[in-house]
């Protein structure tokens, strides 16, 4: 990865192909965890299915970095898949505590 020598580029926001270059960097260093490359992979996919992008490289970078946990980590591939699976599935309790208190102050009200 090049380091910039302008310290403003150490203060920009990271584009796509910078979190696929780091999640490269974390799998050649085998500093890849299961938390770390589901967060970033869960991010790299939904800024690509939201973004059009005209370099196509990128979608070739993600399904490399892909094809390289398939072959190289498969036991943690595996892992990625059921969290990300089981994380689609789950409904975070917060969204209904707003409802759940009004519901309650509704009932106190009667």
């Amino acid at each position: 990865m090049h380091i910039s020598p302008s310290y403003k580029d150490l203060f920009r926001t990271p584009t796509t192909a910078d979190k696929l270059t780091l999640f490269q960097l974390l799998f050649d260093a085998k500093e890849l965890t299961v938390d770390l490359a589901l967060a970033l992979l869960k991010i790299i996919h939904k800024e690509l299915s939201i973004q059009q992008f005209r370099d196509r490289s990128v979608y070739k970078r993600y399904t490399e970095a892909i094809g390289s946990l398939r072959y190289y980590m498969s036991d943690m591939l595996q892992l990625v898949v059921i969290a990300w699976n089981t994380q689609q599935n789950m409904i975070p309790v917060e969204w209904f505590a707003d409802d759940r208190s009004s519901s309650l102050e509704k009932k106190g009200e009667s």
